[in-house]
């Protein structure tokens, strides 16, 4: 059952990415930290290799996961899967370089 629903979402993401680039989107999936039980429900339910793996697949777009960069894996996530405001504005500088090297590796979609 979880497959099935993850192979509708996975069609839904390809489909919205088609319609999305024509029109000149580009696009970055960013996966922010979580933790405890939140994070150990996560790794049951929706294992990175075939839930994140299968969005930028569909997508054909870069991914940024916080647990591949040590800049943005010490985040505390006091009830788990939220950042307090002052470490969400720590996350976010951390994570814009990053951003930004995806969106450079993509150029201008419509090519001008």
């Amino acid at each position: 059952m979880m497959q099935q629903s993850a192979d509708g979402q996975f069609a839904r993401i390809a489909a919205a990415a088609q319609k999305l680039r024509p029109r000149g989107a580009r696009i970055v999936w960013v996966r922010p930290p979580s933790h405890g039980g939140v994070r150990e429900l996560e790794r049951k339910f929706t294992p990175r290799e075939a839930f994140w793996a299968g969005r930028l697949t569909a997508s054909e777009s870069p991914g940024i996961h916080y647990a591949d960069h040590p800049e943005l894996a010490g985040f505390d996530c006091p009830e788990w899967s939220h950042l307090t405001a002052d470490e969400a504005v720590r996350f976010s500088r951390a994570l814009m370089q990053h951003v930004k090297a995806a969106l450079a590796g993509q150029g201008n979609p419509r090519g001008s």
